[in-house]
């Protein structure tokens, strides 16, 4: 082991001991750090309602916006839970949040807005606590801070768009999956072992049940439970039984939550559907004749294949050309991977070519801190497998999806959240090192 290491470890520990020493003096900076998040969040939701009303529209992005909306108004009035003739086209966990709001304020657009600011904040706080679970509370704060001014993250914040009420609780399952795997690799003499495994069963399905509510925010997060289960062997060092209990814990967890939805969707589709019919469609927006990578759903107005068929054969059938046209060019299929994959990679989402150069240089200078800390934190081996897991796992898995339907920065900016917390440890190691 080189010495360098063996400082860079010194000086982890260090921190840590530390930590609870400081722990007070931190309490106002923190506070301090989400104060400055939400008033950022109110100021956008403010400024983003001004740009569309002069506009002369009621969202920014429209099409998605409008559908959850319309879908949240018929919550809040007791109607049927369908749009364009269409029972299970999205999944309710964004729109009862609008819902909520209309409930609670009336038909307010920039009263959602405003509580999606409060959301957003709460997903700054919960990068705090990742952080400070991993590390240290200073690389809970460096990461929180990078979230909260990030002109990216807080203007997404208040957008009309499941991404902020999906992060809130991607980031809570991580940290009830982090906890789950801290737990099980305690130490528990036989007085306690039947306490210990108790509570790493009930963190189970705890953790299962969150990354069940996040599905129904974004079903695209569903496989995370299955790389769940397939590191837990590798991550818990305990009995194979129990292993195998806490891999059951996460499927229960998340099954019983995605259960009423798929129910609902039973009766009303005839089909157990445990996310939403509208997969296929948008795997073939990835994949047919005039893809390019970005999201271009003309076809589906052009073809109106719900004349003829059922909501769940739409759904099969845009699945089976997509896989068609898959088999059929390969060649194809490669160059569309790549042009996915660059776009979600990408430092400039596509409506920043509009709005300045100035614009776009402050997100290539946040894109490229966050991306060098996170190659120097992965160089610093400041972390176990189980952090490491749960900081770039969403990196991953978000990136291979997107690889397959469609990929914009959009639906990276959530898995920005874990990641920047291995972001702060990169920079802190740098900083440290180059002190000395």
């Amino acid at each position: 082991m080189s010495a360098s290491t063996d400082q860079s470890r010194t000086e982890s520990a260090a921190e840590i001991a530390d930590d609870s020493r400081i722990a007070a003096q931190w309490k106002p900076i923190v506070f301090l750090l989400m104060a400055v998040a939400l008033i950022l969040r109110v100021i956008a939701a403010f400024v983003v309602e001004r740009h569309v009303q002069s506009a002369g529209r009621p969202f920014l992005i429209e099409g998605d916006a409008n559908g959850y909306w319309e879908l949240a108004e018929k919550i809040a009035a007791g109607e049927d839970y369908a749009i364009y003739g269409r029972h299970a086209l999205r999944v309710p966990g964004f729109p009862l949040l609008l819902a909520a709001s209309i409930k609670l304020f009336g038909n307010s657009i920039l009263a959602a807005r405003i509580l999606l600011a409060v959301v957003g904040t709460g997903c700054c706080w919960l990068t705090y606590c990742l952080g400070r679970q991993v590390h240290t509370r200073r690389t809970g704060f460096w990461a929180a801070l990078y979230v909260s001014v990030c002109p990216l993250h807080v203007g997404n914040s208040v957008l009309i768009l499941s991404e902020t009420l999906f992060t809130f609780w991607m980031l809570l399952s991580l940290l009830s999956l982090l906890c789950l795997l801290r737990n099980g690799d305690e130490e528990c003499d036989a007085s306690r072992a039947r306490t210990c495994s108790s509570r790493v069963l009930f963190l189970s399905l705890l953790t299962g049940a969150l990354v069940g509510v996040a599905v129904l925010s974004r079903p695209g997060f569903l496989p995370w439970l299955i790389i769940s289960c397939a590191a837990v062997p590798f991550l818990l060092k305990r009995s194979l039984a129990l292993r195998a209990a806490v891999c059951a814990g996460l499927v229960t967890g998340c099954f019983l939550v995605l259960l009423p939805w798929a129910a609902r969707n039973a009766t009303v589709t005839g089909h157990w559907v445990f996310t939403s019919l509208w997969s296929g469609p948008s795997l073939y927006d990835g994949l047919n004749p005039q893809a390019t990578g970005a999201s271009n759903m003309q076809f589906f107005d052009d073809d109106n294949v719900l004349a003829r068929m059922s909501e769940f054969e739409m759904n099969q059938y845009y699945t089976q050309r997509a896989m068609a046209f898959a088999r059929e060019n390969p060649g194809r299929v490669i160059s569309l991977t790549v042009s996915k994959a660059t776009a979600f990679l990408s430092p400039i989402p596509n409506f920043a070519k509009t709005a300045g150069w100035v614009f776009s240089v402050v997100c290539v200078t946040c894109w490229v801190l966050l991306a060098f800390g996170t190659v120097a934190g992965l160089a610093s081996r400041q972390w176990q497998r189980s952090d490491l897991l749960v900081l770039i796992g969403p990196l991953l898995l978000f990136l291979l999806v997107h690889m397959v339907f469609v990929g914009s920065v959009r639906y990276r900016l959530p898995v920005e959240f874990p990641l920047s917390v291995l972001g702060a440890i990169g920079w802190r190691h740098l900083v440290l090192r180059k002190s000395d």
